[in-house]
């Protein structure tokens, strides 16, 4: 079962002492703007170790210390390592995670600096588990990162804040992985509001919960592929899985590209970095999947563990979805000059070029000509189909790539 109010007790003691933050629900003008409904974003990325997982590492130490247990293993590939590493130096344990090989240096790194034993293994997390699970041992206990009720009734601790903030919330918004945060999260907002809708967000190339709840049992899908990486989980536990079919209304689906959208707004318009699974509940609302219309909402951004070349790709992706980068190609006469006319025509209309290529080799390119592409930033103001009719007033026969 879950244990709302203990678990409340323990984590409010940790938030006293400054070892675990009440992270801040804040009111969102530009998704209220966007959605019709008012918006908060409910900020988990701000929490130590970067994501909720603390509070269900923690807590569930707490009750597993309290049984005779000194030291833990689990699998992760990012926000439970980190969450489980944190909760053990906070609780003078030891802690051994196992994470697969490709998980990228700074992830390790981190769960190192607060103090766990790190073990690489495998390509993925499920090889990743299956090492931990026989790294176990008398006196060491397995701490799962969602499939287990005391982890669950520490996320639920965010539910009940999300509740006190928030008191006549109508939608709560949440992202989905293994189930364990929505699990928790559902269960204490209907626990204080029951009139509230929960509704989950997975992304569409990791489905399984969805998937499993159209099909009415715990379905696993051979492969996963998003950017949200946090919530890439080919089953969920039995343990969310029936407290999702209990409390949770409704679960929708957000693509990659969608994600990168909600990623880019929540940096550009609120200065939130969110890692793909952190932004999944913002994309739900940005993509319209979810109507709040005239509601009251929190949405909730459960993660900023977003390392820094993948941050700088989404962001990229994101302008230019937005056309704010765009990819001129055209075909000029190959001879001196040419690059440097262009250029200067393009910076006159204060056009910033990120990066210049020219092709000579395909077989189609007429011969005395050469094919330059221009990735070039493109100022809000300025319109690219005049931008295009101008550079072919002065000889430039260019098109943007995506058309």
């Amino acid at each position: 079962m879950i244990l709302l109010e203990e678990a409340a007790s323990v984590i409010r003691e940790k938030q006293r002492e400054s070892k675990i933050h009440r992270t801040p629900t804040l009111r969102s003008e530009s998704l209220t703007r966007i959605t019709g409904g008012e918006v908060f974003l409910k900020l988990e990325s701000l929490q130590k170790t970067g994501s909720f997982k603390i509070r269900g590492a923690y807590f569930a130490m707490y009750k597993y210390i309290k049984e005779g247990y000194r030291e833990f293993i689990t699998a992760s590939s990012g926000n439970h390592a980190q969450g489980v590493a944190y909760a053990a130096q906070l609780h003078g344990v030891k802690a051994t995670v196992v994470m697969p090989e490709t998980t990228p240096w700074l992830k390790v790194k981190k769960t190192q600096d607060y103090g766990a034993n790190v073990i690489l293994y495998g390509e993925s997390y499920y090889e990743a588990e299956k090492k931990a699970m026989e790294l176990v041992r008398g006196g060491v206990k397995f701490l799962h990162a969602y499939n287990d009720w005391y982890v669950i009734s520490g996320q639920a601790t965010l539910g009940l804040e999300i509740v006190e903030d928030v008191g006549d919330v109508d939608v709560v918004v949440v992202p989905i992985g293994g189930g364990g945060l929505i699990s928790g999260v559902a269960y204490a907002v209907k626990k204080r509001r029951p009139g509230a809708k929960v509704i989950g967000v997975q992304a569409s190339g990791a489905p399984a919960v969805y998937l499993s709840l159209k099909e009415g049992r715990p379905i696993v899908i051979e492969k996963v592929d998003t950017i949200a990486d946090g919530i890439a989980i080919k089953s969920p536990g039995d343990i969310t899985l029936k407290l999702i079919q209990e409390y949770v209304d409704d679960v929708v689906l957000v693509d990659d590209n969608e994600i990168v959208d909600a990623i880019y707004l929540l940096l550009e318009r609120t200065r939130v970095v969110a890692e793909g699974a952190g932004a999944v509940a913002v994309a739900a609302l940005m993509s319209g999947k979810i109507n709040v219309s005239g509601k009251k909402v929190v949405a909730v951004v459960s993660g900023g563990n977003i390392d820094a070349p993948i941050f700088m790709r989404v962001l990229m992706k994101a302008m230019a979805r937005q056309r704010r980068v765009i990819k001129l190609v055209g075909e000029v006469p190959d001879k001196p000059g040419t690059l440097a006319k262009a250029s200067s025509f393009l910076a006159s209309h204060n056009v910033n070029i990120l990066e210049v290529f020219h092709e000579r080799y395909d077989p189609e390119q007429r011969p005395n000509y050469v094919r330059l592409i221009f990735v070039v930033e493109i100022p809000g103001t300025l319109d690219v189909s005049k931008l295009l009719d101008e550079l072919e007033k002065n000889g430039f026969f260019f098109r943007v790539a995506s058309q």
